[in-house]
């Protein structure tokens, strides 16, 4: 009696391939946008510290510096000459430097702008924005003026609900709604002008 003998083969047929990439595509499918909406929850988180940062060290070099809120430039808080020819900026600017912020991530008010606040005198978070020319299609851009100096109240102006405006994006969107709250949307005035004299 003869045996029939088949040679095995080495390798992997077709079926179990297809099984391998379906398996590989429901997973990528899965991470993908888990690890999109971590990396945006990381930026909304940054940008809060970054707030947080600045609004206390805005009030304490106001008034360690003996500045002026009112005034409509101020020196350049790095400046060694401290208010001469040339080293007069603008408040946005000073908010930048004062508060160490990454030029990368911040930028002086350009979008969106506070109300009764000039652009020059706020910043506005940087993120993922509608992109006019490709609906549909996010690009790098400013949200909106969140913290400015109002110039005319003498007030640190530090308003979440400005965000947005033309500029929707995912970024935008959840840095404002992380300040919404039950009673309001988080706006608040922070005054930085003495309103009477310091007795000793």
């Amino acid at each position: 009696m003869r045996s029939i003998t088949m040679k095995r083969r080495s390798g992997f047929s077709m079926i179990e391939l297809v099984f391998v990439i379906v398996i590989l595509g429901v997973l990528a499918a899965v991470a993908v946008p888990r690890f999109v909406a971590t990396r945006t929850d990381a930026q909304v988180a940054t940008a809060r510290s970054d707030l947080a940062s600045v609004q206390k060290a805005v009030v304490a070099k106001v008034f360690a510096d003996n500045l002026d809120p009112k005034a409509t430039s101020v020196p350049a808080p790095n400046d060694p000459t401290k208010g001469a020819n040339g080293s007069l900026i603008t408040w946005g600017e000073w908010l930048i430097e004062v508060g160490g912020l990454d030029r990368s991530r911040w930028t002086t008010g350009t979008g969106n702008p506070i109300p009764g606040i000039p652009a020059t005198n706020s910043i506005e978070p940087m993120g993922n924005v509608a992109n006019s020319q490709t609906p549909g299609s996010p690009s790098k851009g400013g949200c909106g003026a969140i913290l400015g100096i109002n110039t005319n109240t003498g007030t640190l102006e530090f308003q979440p609900n400005n965000l947005g405006g033309q500029n929707t994006g995912t970024f935008c969107d959840l840095l404002k709604a992380s300040y919404a709250t039950s009673s309001g949307p988080g706006n608040k005035s922070i005054p930085l002008a003495s309103t009477g004299t310091i007795e000793f």
